[in-house]
Order: structure tokens, then sequence, then C-alpha cells
């Protein structure tokens, strides 16, 4: 694949204007026997250099955008599953309970609220949501499982939901190495513990539609998931392809473990996707919410893409 930029240009609105209103709420999609919808739950900024690995400034700026400090604008987008009555949460965002020196030095958007609240105005009610799957435990990803309560203690905001987690993610997230330490907070954990975990074997109970793909090139342990309905299939690599730029082969993150795992298994997420034409939906992208993506000259290329996941025709 070449390092053009991954975008027809007259289809991506520069940042400002991309940055959508934090009240916007997307609506469901129907893959055909369950609907599933994207909620973004944290706003913030890393640095780009972190983001894009060993790939030159001068190539990932055109799609990164970096700031005067570097930093490029991220989003964690959520998945939230829906089964008749029951409602599945996939990674529920950063959170709020963080230093003050924290929130500047990444930006947090305190816009945005708390989980349950971004949850209530999309119209869900959070004791509704019966199971939380975490692809992994990094902060970014899990920290809105919790907020401060008025007197400052925690108060989990799914206290009903069962939290699911791969065994090995937890193993490593407890006992993490001198490169991951940072990206694991006690606190995450302690909300989790308060609540679990579940350790999955096999998929996520009571959900068929639901297949999950272990891997270890990011964080060891950390979990792949797929959706797959009678009319359409969505994938949610979260961190092993972050953002749209991360289809390319040779994109990785600083933050990767593995590399050279992490580029055989994204080369099986892509070939999968390809050729069932699943969505990819992605975590970190603040332009672009999903692909399809379709074989090319030197990897995988866009076959079509989507700034909003309600926007997707899963019939077609």
């Amino acid at each position: 694949m070449d390092d053009k930029p991954l975008k027809p240009s007259r289809e991506r609105p520069d940042d400002g204007a991309n940055r959508r209103s934090p009240h916007r709420v997307p609506g469901w999609v129907d893959l055909g026997g369950l609907e599933v919808r994207e909620l973004i739950t944290s706003r913030f900024r890393l640095d780009g250099g972190s983001m894009y690995g060993q790939v030159p400034k001068m190539l990932w700026n055109r799609d990164g955008q970096a700031d005067e400090s570097n930093r490029i604008p991220l989003v964690l987008r959520s998945l939230v599953i829906r089964s008749g009555e029951k409602i599945l949460l996939v990674d529920p965002g950063m959170g709020s309970r963080y230093s003050s020196e924290e929130s500047a030095r990444m930006e947090i958007d305190p816009a945005l609220g708390t989980l349950s609240a971004i949850l209530r105005q999309a119209g869900i009610d959070p004791g509704q949501v019966g199971d939380v799957l975490l692809s992994h435990l990094h902060f970014d990803h899990i920290g809105g499982l919790a907020s401060h309560g008025p007197d400052g203690e925690t108060v989990l905001e799914l206290p009903r939901a069962r939290v699911w987690v791969s065994r090995a993610q937890w193993e490593q997230a407890n006992a993490p190495g001198a490169k991951e330490r940072r990206s694991f907070r006690e606190e995450d954990l302690a909300a989790i513990r308060g609540n679990g975990p579940h350790f999955l074997d096999d998929g996520v109970p009571g959900w068929p539609q639901i297949s999950l793909r272990e891997t270890v090139g990011h964080t060891r342990g950390l979990l792949v998931t797929r959706v797959a309905g009678s009319l359409a299939s969505v994938i949610y690599p979260t961190d092993l392809i972050p953002m749209l730029a991360h289809i390319r082969l040779a994109y990785t993150t600083g933050f990767d473990l593995w590399p050279d795992r992490l580029l055989e298994e994204k080369s099986a997420v892509l070939e999968q996707a390809a050729r069932d034409r699943s969505w990819i939906v992605f975590a970190h992208d603040p332009r672009t919410a999903a692909a399809r993506v379709a074989p090319g000259k030197e990897g995988y290329v866009i076959a079509e893409r989507k700034e909003a996941l309600d926007a997707i025709s899963p019939a077609a």
C-alpha cells in the first residue's frame, strides 16, 4: 500500500469542522437479529508519534493533524450492542478521574460527562446494560467504568453489569512490564475488582452473535470483537487497528508490545473483514467511524468509509 492519505479529500473536512458535537446521538444500525451503535465516550489528545510508531511525521501528519505540542485529536468510540431487551457495551472510555495536570496534558474534553450520562443522552438506561466487554485494560478504554461521587468516593457507573475481560489481559494488567506500566491505572483495576471481573473462555455467555479473537501484539490478551447478524457484521479491533490510517500494514503504534505479532494479527483481521465485507469500527479515529476494506496492491485499501456508524448500509 502506498502512503497517500487514506481519504478522498472532498469527503474529509478539517479537524474543527469534523469535531462533532458531544450532544450528537447516533442511531442504531440493524445488522439482522441485533443492533449496534457507536457512542463517543471520550475526546482527548495524545502524542502523534506514539500513535503512529515508526512512521515519519511528514507522512502521518496528513492524517493526524498534530498541534504545536505534537498531539493529535483522538476519541474513544465505544460499541453498544442490543439484542431484544439485552444490552452489551464494549469499552466504556477513559472517564474523568484525572488530575488537572493529566487532563491538561491530554486535553480531555469534560463536556462529555460520565458514562451513565452519555448513555442516558443516547436513550439508554444504564441499568439496562447487563454486560460490559473490555477489549483490554488500558486507561483510555476502561476508566469510564467509575466516576467520583460528591465526596470524592468511587462510584461505579454500571454496578449491575457483568464485566468481562480475558484472563491473560487481567494477569498482564496486574503485573505489567516497564513499557506498559503507565497504561494501567490501579484506580481503574480497583473499580473492576469491585464488580468482578468475569473471565472469558469462549465468547460472551448469552451472546452467540459475538465472537472474540484473543491477540497479543498490542498487549497480551487484547480481544477483537466481531458482531454478526443476518444482514451484516462489524469488527471492533480497538488498538489492533485504532484508526483508519492503521489499515496500512506497516502502521503500528509506539504502545504495541510485539509489533511483529501485531502485524500478523492485523493481517488476519483485515483478511476476514475483506472476505466477509465486514465493517471495521475504529475506536480512536475522530473522523472515520467505520470502513470496509478490500485487498490491494500492497495490502488492503478502503472500499468504503463512513464518518458515522449509523450511515452504513448493512444490506448493501
